[in-house]
């Protein structure tokens, strides 16, 4: 008996640690090779005691009534996705959450918040849904990488460089959960690394390596 409970013991490996990207085009990896986004370069530097699993939906927001493009144009909600969903199911032990950038262009920042959706109430939502799991996960917010000349895609320039490095560090104080800061790491308010996008919003391997290398280092707390 002793033996077969020996046996039992060392054949029992340790709990894979699950963790779930939750966020738009730049957490599915657009402009980076097959195997430069960055949770897949995060499983990389992590190895075997960790399943990261992209859960990244391009063109979709954080706002529950955003738009993905002006009105008529169709809905374009992460909340709304199967994706959304498949996350919330995956019993994660950490979730990151990376959304915004398409919330800042200007037909959803100022014409949806105007109609009475607010980015910080729906962001604060997410954060619940996330925090009532029965995994119990760590919550880390992201905030976005910067945004570089030409500022594309109708994106505001001012709420990703300069309002959402001040809102998210607030929001996760507010709802105690972490925060991960990818915007400072990609060249931050003074844009130091113009050639770290391939259009201006989306990064290239490098800029997916460096997103990486900044979880790994507040994840792991090295």
């Amino acid at each position: 008996m002793t033996a077969l409970l020996f046996l039992l013991l060392i054949g029992t490996a340790a709990a894979t640690i699950r963790i779930s990207c939750v966020g738009d085009s730049i957490t599915v990896g657009v402009c980076s090779s097959t195997t430069h986004g960055y949770p897949a370069v995060l499983q990389s530097l992590l190895g075997d005691e960790y399943e990261v699993s992209n859960f990244g939906v391009s063109g979709t927001t954080m706002l529950k009534k955003g738009v993905c493009g002006p009105p008529p144009d169709g809905d374009c909600a992460y909340w709304d996705t199967a994706t959304y969903t498949a996350a919330v199911n995956s019993t994660p032990d950490i979730v990151t959450i990376m959304l915004g950038t398409n919330d800042a262009k200007q037909f959803n920042w100022v014409g949806v918040q105007d109609q009475g959706d607010s980015f910080v109430t729906d962001y604060i939502s997410m954060i619940n849904v996330f925090k009532n799991l029965s995994s119990n996960p760590k919550i880390y917010l992201m905030i976005p990488p910067p945004l570089y000349p030409p500022f594309p895609y109708n994106m505001s320039s001012t709420v990703i460089n300069q309002i959402f490095p001040q809102m998210i560090p607030k929001l996760a104080a507010q709802t105690n959960v972490g925060v991960i800061d990818v915007f400072d790491a990609l060249g931050g308010a003074n844009l130091t690394q113009p050639g770290i996008t391939c259009d201006g919003c989306h990064p290239v391997d490098k800029g997916y390596m460096e997103i990486a290398a900044t979880m790994y280092k507040v994840i792991t707390g090295a």
